[in-house]
């Protein structure tokens, strides 16, 4: 059996890539086989934006409506993740975005500003106030690339709002793995005009997973919805039908150094947000892109130059208030972290209230924020399920408020709010996601607390399934150990195993899927809690040090296995695995901080603590 040794360092996150899966371009093939008529009309607006040309001075900014599509509290994403998305939105178009200046130089003759701003909606086609996010509840478990639900409220979806003056973007969880898709202009029924985006990859915090954490996954689809093909044509060195891009022979994954040739150019251009490279990778359209984007509006999406969705509008003497919260309450022991508050909304005035912004806290900490839109009458009630809160300890008090009914000012603040005590078990939620492949009666698994106790295991799996357990764990530190009986772990042609232990509550990522034969042992810990020392016999020098860090034990293994290290930060995030040489890491890439060591073999255990210091 190959023994493998692992180091194990704490520091920030950085996690295993998932390769970008856009699935626009396989909707639109799909739509082709069913509707042969619409290669022609393609074809005819595929002429029109050859011919066009731009009027340099346009300017516009195009209403936004998200469709919040959620199962459970996690999928329903914050008002500031849904903010995140369209300041990253705003920024990517208007080449306003913080990494622009990575833009290698030979393309900064060509790199553009497309002119096209966003906002969320801040009024409905019926003229009524709004903050352009619509929240619904759904039975479904995820969306498929190839079905239609999620865009209709009668199939556990969201009903799109008039496709002609608004930009509808639908988040919620899609299956297999699919980051997003969009239909492209002319290209499938009114009522599915849009942007769909799995909540993983939305916005820049929350939910959002790296490497697909920055909110270019939206960026890119816009650019789909905005009739802008893959860079690489989708084909060995394809057709964009952009002039200023260099033709590549395929779709590009990770992050590229410039010059990445291929297909005779002189480099691809990697960093162009209609590739498939790591959003921290992407930064700019070009010129022909942006004509192709103005060629859409003017020529098919022309009624977003029309439309008022960005005009503000309000009903004046409106009232709404809290009437109670149902949940939390303390019959049921929830975790302290996540809260999902559940409350009842009521409109006390006589008219219509069409939206509400309701503030919430845990102990007069720091408020969250939410967007209520709908059409209640008056005296009418509707319950709501919150973005989740986060809390430690055992004793809180939630308070929920609501403002600015309507878009105005409340006639009768003294409603607006209620309270409650409750309690809850101290201690993080976490979700543990085991993703078997072909052989599952191999894998077994077992996770353990800080003295080695199981909280939980399993085995006799099925093939291909997803397993996903959620443990309330207290604030101290975990091992978590996955097995492979014939030592090819989740490896090579036998399906996509896969495994992960996460946060309920932020974009943290514990334990992550690494390359193993027989075992593989992950150690992550919660709140501030850090591995504590077990073996002074192993030292290490200098320390604090700028980055050269030597190790005083024996490391040597009589069939010279290479001893890997491993970097995690002090909530047990894995960010690198690298080999140890000649007892030496250089960790000078490392920013300034606090970390641990541990190493651990068969027979020995270390862990010392060790300052960066530059």
């Amino acid at each position: 059996m190959k023994q493998l040794f692992f180091l194990f360092l704490f520091t920030s996150t950085i996690l295993l890539a998932q390769e970008k899966n856009c699935g626009s371009n396989l909707r639109l093939n799909k739509y082709y086989k069913t509707n042969p008529e619409a290669k022609k009309i393609r074809s005819t607006l595929e002429e029109k934006t050859t011919k066009f040309q731009i009027q340099k001075e346009i300017n516009t900014t195009i209403p936004v409506v998200v469709h919040v599509v959620y199962k459970n509290g996690n999928e329903n994403i914050s008002n500031a993740q849904i903010q995140s998305q369209l300041d990253v939105l705003n920024k990517d178009f208007t080449r306003t975005n913080t990494d622009a200046f990575n833009t290698p130089a030979d393309f900064l003759p060509v790199v553009s500003n497309t002119q096209i701003n966003f906002c969320l909606a801040q009024q409905s086609p019926k003229g009524n106030p709004t903050n352009g996010i619509i929240r619904k509840q759904t039975t479904t478990n995820s969306f498929p690339l190839f079905g239609n639900a999620i865009y209709y409220d009668s199939l556990g979806g969201s009903t799109a709002w008039n496709t002609q003056k608004y930009l509808n973007i639908w988040v919620a969880e899609i299956e297999n793995g699919i980051l997003g898709w969009a239909q492209f202009p002319a290209a499938g029924d009114t009522n599915t005009d849009g942007v769909v985006i799995d909540f993983e990859h939305f916005g820049t915090i929350g939910t959002a997973i790296y490497p697909y954490d920055l909110g270019r996954t939206a960026t890119h689809e816009v650019g789909h919805w905005f009739n802008l093909y893959h860079i690489w044509g989708d084909n060995s060195c394809g057709n964009d039908y952009v002039n200023d891009t260099p033709i590549q022979e395929q779709g590009n994954f990770g992050c590229k150094i410039h010059p990445h040739i291929s297909c005779n150019n002189s480099g691809d251009m990697f960093m162009n947000f209609m590739d498939y490279t790591n959003d921290a990778c992407m930064n700019s359209f070009t010129e022909g892109q942006k004509d192709r984007i103005w060629s859409s509006i003017s020529n098919w999406r022309t009624g977003l130059l029309t439309s008022n969705g960005c005009v503000p509008t309000t009903i004046p003497n409106s009232d709404a208030g809290i009437i109670s919260i149902i949940e939390p309450n303390n019959q049921n022991s929830n975790c302290a972290s996540p809260i999902y508050p559940k409350v009842v909304l009521k409109n006390y005035g006589l008219t219509n209230l069409n939206t509400v912004t309701i503030e919430y806290n845990i102990n007069n900490n720091n408020s969250t924020y939410y967007s209520w839109n709908g059409d209640l009458e008056t005296n009418e009630q509707d319950t709501i399920l919150l973005s989740a809160l986060s809390s430690t300890g055992t004793s809180h008090l939630l308070n929920v408020s609501t403002q600015n009914p309507n878009n105005s000012t409340d006639i009768n603040p003294s409603n607006d709010k209620e309270t409650k005590i409750f309690s809850s078990i101290s201690g993080e939620q976490v979700q543990l996601n085991i993703m078997t492949d072909n052989y599952a009666l191999e894998t077994s698994w077992i996770l353990l607390d800080q003295n080695n106790n199981t909280i939980d295991s399993g085995d006799s799996l099925t093939n291909n399934t997803l397993y996903q357990n959620n443990y309330c764990l207290a604030y101290e530190c975990y091992k978590f150990v996955i097995n492979d009986s014939h030592g090819d772990g989740f490896c090579c042609n036998f399906g996509n195993g896969n495994f992960s232990v996460t946060s309920s509550i932020v974009n943290n990522q514990y334990v992550q899927n690494v390359p193993f034969t027989f075992t593989d042992t992950s150690y992550f810990c919660l709140g501030n809690t850090i591995l504590t020392e077990k073996n002074e016999s192993f030292k290490i020098h200098p320390n604090p040090t700028n980055g050269n860090l030597w190790i005083n034990a024996d490391l040597t293994h009589n069939n010279n296995t290479p001893i890997f290290a491993r970097i995690l930060n002090n909530l047990g995030q894995s960010v690198l695995s690298t080999k140890i040489v000649n007892n030496k890491i250089d960790l000078s890439h490392l920013n300034n901080g606090v970390y641990q060591i541990l190493i651990e073999t068969e027979t020995k255990q270390y862990i010392h603590k060790i300052i960066i210091q530059k």
